[in-house]
C-alpha cells in the first residue's frame, strides 16, 4: 500500500481550539460521541491512531477498539519534549 504524503494546512484559530478540545476528550476517555469529521482531522494530522483489538477486563471485559494519542499528538499537546 502506498502512503500519500500530501501537505495538510496548519491548524489555526477555531479549528486549532477544537482539535485541542478533542484531544483532551480522548485523554479523558470521553471520545464516544466525537463526530467522524472531527476525528478525521485528528487522524489526518497524525495526532491520534486507532488500535484494535484492546482487551479489557472487569465490567468492560472483551475486545474493543481504542483511540489514542500518537507521539506527534503528545508533542502537539505539550506532553513530550
Amino acid at each position: 500500500m502506498t502512503e500519500i504524503t500530501a501537505e495538510l494546512p496548519a491548524l489555526a484559530g477555531a479549528e486549532l481550539q477544537q482539535v485541542q478540545e478533542d484531544m483532551a476528550l480522548i485523554a479523558r476517555g470521553e471520545e464516544i460521541d466525537l463526530p467522524w469529521r472531527r476525528l478525521r482531522v485528528l487522524i489526518d494530522h497524525r495526532l491520534v491512531e486507532l488500535t484494535t483489538p484492546v482487551f479489557l477486563g472487569g465490567a468492560l471485559a472483551g475486545s474493543r477498539t481504542s483511540l489514542s494519542w500518537t507521539d506527534e499528538g503528545s508533542r502537539f499537546m505539550g506532553q513530550v519534549s
